[in-house]
């Protein structure tokens, strides 16, 4: 078997694949593989081959159906024994933690935390392996309520965690000790050596301290972060194949000069890895490394013919033994698509001949290269200067900040006097890198934005990275091997920006606004409002590290993966946060050519600031009333109010009338009844297709005479789920009911997509819904 690992890795991906993934790509994939192994090897070999693809076809079975809970819906459960089987994430006034039952289910509890005191005594007393009485709600996971968004529900699925358990309260004094597993004792250990770095280190040194000892990255701020995925280099923030030869070598290189002997060098290393694992996380690229860094170990002890290749395979094979779901883990998938390029190409990209910089230069280009597809199908973007970005940091990392922290580490656990000045040192060297990388990040034209690649344009990216690497061990030039995917990925960009389907989009932000027009041929892409958060001052103990941002979380990464960087025209409506609180958000991630606002509306503190940051970003800022519009070939856009220069709030809203995708639509903003009657008593005439129901649904708009005056056949609401002011009320709905108005709410739907071209349109949603497959005649 020799050499051959890696077809038996390939049987087990083909293998789990067909059981969680029927799906075209699943059997092209199968069918490659065996293709291949009928024309390269035995047919014994192609039997074996079968056979192992089947054996995790049925292992794979197992997992998906025993993947079930015992409990059928939300309920109240009393009395119940969890046990954490990780140690609590306490972050401001949430505490998280994955807990089991005595009959072995898991269940995500999350808590909010009511006192300061009583997060000090949690935070103190709370650990793995504690068993805790507790009452409490089942609540399910929510889905996603946006296209491309993150699924929640699916996440915890592929955990086998299918409840949201949310405690009453937990009392330490209902708890106790049950039995502590090495794993556990590990995992407080972990949380304990944080606790000491963040306690006694610099504040911005211990977030990178924590990331590169125990791969802990929630402590580094979202800025540093964001700029370290700019780069391409996020990678040497998380702890890595890379991190964990580092130690695995020192650590050798210390036990021999020492003085033990090699072979106790190597039975010492079967227990520190496994334990490092744990201590470091656990995530899969850790594990990777170390299921490898122990197979190395044991070819070289017993002396089996086993490849470099061989031992990414078998380390392949038992990940997905252990956990066929592993395959969805991004980290699993970048871990092992990178690695696989490295051990493949390893043999003619990098020759021994070549200095250093030219080595760092290959492997930067081939890791580049084989996480791209996965980099575009997650994040919809990837760095074009990491290859530069790696040559910088990875030095810096490896040979500086890495041992440093370890050996910082090390001086405050002793507790030496010479900790406090060479922590200061080191502090300022992590500044510095954080402001170069700030500043790189910041570079026009970083970042490729690929969007959501479809499944054929998947196929052709992979194809692409293929031809590079062929071309590539030909010897050919650097440039002429990536050709052919700078093409795949220039076509797939202007096919994603001049699609001939355009799309309008109700976009689900909650108790709030956001609607996205993107016309058919890029011949327009215009956004009704951003939505927005009410944020009210709390005390600093209930204040978390990464807060939600609405812009951040939802919008910007929606707006990638439609492959949108620009916007033509940001209308805001009127000065309310709900509908404008993320445009500074956007202005900061996005080239927005021009705003539209209601006259005078930027006297409102919000908008003041939206119209001074624009000055700042160099964004045309125009107030404008009834009477302004524009046209191009895909439809007409007019405001047919407000009519005078006086702004009063939610009456003074920007109303745009628009015809296109087939269809007339009127987009109201939070226009009340006044403002309603004010239309009526100008446009004698004003029919409609689609009303965007003004003020998501309060009895305060859509009254009877509007409705009747504009003669929708579809009313969207814009309301949050259980939002707290009742909306959409009673009376609108009966009113929209009485006229034979189909109704979609994002409350009830989330998003709301019309995708049209030329010859017309189809609604969809993204939540199922009855009436809306009814809609669509599915």
């Amino acid at each position: 078997m020799s050499g051959k690992w890696v077809y038996m890795a390939l049987a087990a991906l083909s293998g789990v694949l067909l059981s969680f993934e029927l799906h075209w790509i699943s059997f092209l994939m199968i069918s490659l593989g065996m293709i291949r192994i009928f024309y390269r090897e035995s047919s014994t070999f192609l039997i074996l081959y079968i056979a192992f693809m089947l054996f995790f076809y049925f292992v794979s079975e197992v997992v998906r159906i025993a993947n079930t809970s015992q409990y059928e819906s939300p309920d109240k459960i009393q009395e119940i024994a969890l046990t954490f089987k990780q140690y609590p994430q306490i972050d401001g006034n949430r505490l998280r933690a994955v807990a089991v039952t005595p009959q072995k289910e898991k269940f995500m509890l999350l808590y909010k935390i009511p006192t300061e005191n009583e997060k000090n005594e949690l935070t103190h007393k709370l650990r793995s392996g504690l068993t805790c009485m507790m009452n409490g709600q089942l609540v399910k996971p929510e889905a996603n309520r946006n296209e491309h968004a993150f699924n929640y529900q699916l996440y915890l699925k592929r955990m086998d965690i299918h409840w949201i358990f949310e405690p009453d309260s937990i009392h330490v004094t209902d708890c106790h000790l049950s039995t502590v597993s090495i794993t556990d004792s590990l995992q407080n250990l972990r949380a304990s050596g944080i606790h000491s770095i963040e306690t006694k280190f610099p504040k911005t040194l211990a977030s990178y301290a924590a990331a590169l000892i125990f791969g802990e990255r929630s402590l580094i701020s979202e800025e540093a972060d964001r700029s370290y995925k700019q780069l391409g280099v996020v990678h040497l923030l998380a702890i890595s194949g890379l991190h964990v030869g580092i130690i695995a070598g020192a650590a050798f290189f210390l036990c021999i000069r020492l003085g033990m002997t090699r072979e106790s060098v190597i039975w010492t290393l079967f227990i520190f890895l496994p334990g490092y694992a744990v201590l470091s996380g656990a995530n899969p690229p850790v594990i990777r490394a170390v299921i490898m860094a122990i197979l190395l170990l044991s070819s070289k002890k017993w002396r089996m013919p086993l490849s470099t290749l061989d031992i990414f395979s078998i380390s392949f094979i038992l990940f997905l033994l252990f956990d066929p779901m592993l395959v969805y883990h991004i980290g699993f998938q970048l871990s092992y698509a990178v690695s696989f390029a490295l051990t493949l190409s390893s043999g003619y990209f990098f020759q021994k001949n070549e200095n250093v910089i030219c080595q760092m230069m290959n492997i930067s280009v081939v890791s580049m290269f084989s996480s791209l597809p996965i980099l575009s199908y997650h994040f919809y973007e990837f760095s074009l200067i990491s290859i530069a970005a790696n040559l910088l940091f990875v030095p810096l990392y490896t040979l500086l900040l890495l041992p440093a922290v370890f050996i910082l580490f090390a001086l405050s656990i002793m507790d030496f006097s010479i900790f406090p000045m060479a922590a200061a040192v080191v502090d300022r060297i992590v500044q510095l890198s954080e402001k170069m990388a700030l500043a790189a990040g910041s570079f026009p034209y970083s970042v490729f934005l690929a969007g959501k690649p479809s499944s054929v344009g998947l196929i052709f990216i992979v194809s692409g990275i293929l031809v590079f690497f062929v071309l590539k061990e030909k010897k050919i030039r650097l440039l002429k091997c990536a050709l052919p995917l700078i093409v795949v990925l220039a076509v797939h960009s202007l096919i994603q920006k001049y699609s001939p389907y355009g799309e309008v989009v109700f976009i689900d932000v909650g108790q709030g606004d956001s609607i996205l027009i993107k016309l058919p041929y890029n011949q327009g892409v215009y956004m009704i409002d951003t939505g927005g958060q009410l944020k009210f001052p709390i005390p600093e103990w209930q204040k978390k590290r990464k807060p939600y941002s609405l812009g951040r979380d939802t919008l910007i990464p929606f707006l990638k993966s439609k492959g949108i960087s620009r916007i033509d025209k940001l209308i805001l409506t009127h000065s309310d946060t709900d509908h404008i609180g993320a445009a500074n958000e956007l202005m900061g991630e996005l080239k927005i050519s021009e705003i539209l606002i209601s006259p005078n509306s930027w006297e409102k503190p919000i908008m003041a600031e939206i119209v001074n940051k624009a000055f700042i970003e160099n964004i045309k800022v125009e107030e404008i009333k009834a009477g302004y519009g524009w046209k191009n070939k895909a439809g007409v856009f007019h405001f047919i109010y407000p009519f005078d220069d006086d702004y009063e709030g939610n009456d003074d809203s920007l109303v745009l009338y628009a015809s296109f995708g087939g269809m007339r639509w009127l987009f109201t903003g939070d226009l009340e009844s006044a403002g309603e009657l004010e239309v009526a008593s100008t446009y004698s005439r004003l029919e409609v297709d689609v009303l965007k129901i003004g003020h998501h649904g309060s009895r305060g708009s859509t009254s009877l005479p509007f409705v009747q005056l504009t003669k929708p056949r579809y009313a969207i609401i814009s309301a949050g789920k259980s939002n707290r002011y009742g909306h959409p009320h009673t009376e609108v709905l009966e009113i929209l009911d009485m006229e034979n108005i189909q109704i979609l709410r994002t409350d009830e739907h989330g998003a709301i997509h019309y995708r049209f071209n030329s010859k017309g349109g189809t609604f969809k949603t993204v939540l199922p819904y009855d009436s809306a497959r009814s809609l669509l005649g599915q």
